[in-house]
């Protein structure tokens, strides 16, 4: 059984290697956060691919430092909780106020997923976490 999660945990560390790779070169996409998880897949799976990723000149060492330490530096958290929040605000103005991701009827019960409160909730879990790591 460990031999099929260590390949699954390598896998999924190159799926997540390739989006961070992407998301450093597309605006819409953020690529740090991939390259963590990434680089924890790696970390239990291949340990000379966890050491390219955080030792890596350019996006290595706040990887390391978040992986290993739990630390994220200041001036960092303002850049990602002002980037969360401005991604928020203009989803919510951009999604229509009748826009929802499902709509399921019950009898005479409508259940609507809305986007915005999605795009809400998930901008407050987001913060919650930035928020909860230490400061250098």
């Amino acid at each position: 059984m460990k031999f099929i999660t260590k390949k699954l945990y390598y896998v999924f560390g190159f799926a997540f290697f390739l989006i961070g790779l992407l998301g450093y070169y597309l605006p819409v996409l953020p690529g740090t956060i991939f390259m963590i998880l990434s680089a924890y897949f790696f970390m239990h799976s291949s340990e000379s691919f966890y050491n390219k990723i955080v030792n890596n000149p350019y996006y290595g060492k706040p990887i390391k430092s978040y992986i290993e330490e739990n630390v994220i530096p200041l001036k960092t958290k303002f850049i990602i909780l002002f980037s969360i929040w401005i991604a928020t605000i203009i989803s919510i103005l951009f999604i229509p106020i009748e826009g929802y991701l499902a709509k399921i009827n019950f009898f005479t019960f409508d259940l609507r997923i809305d986007l915005q409160f999605i795009s809400i909730l998930l901008s407050l879990i987001g913060t919650f976490f930035v928020l909860k790591t230490k400061n250098r």
